[in-house]
């Protein structure tokens, strides 16, 4: 995901922003974060050196991001 709500500061965070941040600033937010459609527990992925730096969380059942995207392909078969 590329945004989560931070309980913390109740801020729509974007991860690159988020990532930009200095570590005195990331670390009290680091473990408030929720996923901005069901409210799930989401985690912070800083960047690596062949990644960009995301949110991760555990969608609840009825997420709509958490569910399959319709295709043509799947509608033929």
């Amino acid at each position: 995901m590329r945004r989560a709500l931070c309980l913390a500061d109740r801020k729509d965070w974007d991860a690159e922003d988020f990532d930009n941040l200095d570590n005195n600033r990331q670390e009290p937010r680091r473990q408030q974060f929720v996923c901005l459609a069901c409210g799930g527990k989401a985690i912070f992925r800083s960047a690596g050196n062949t990644r960009k730096a995301t949110f991760s969380a555990r969608h609840l059942s009825d997420c709509c991001l958490n569910a399959r995207a319709w295709t043509v392909f799947r509608y033929l078969q």
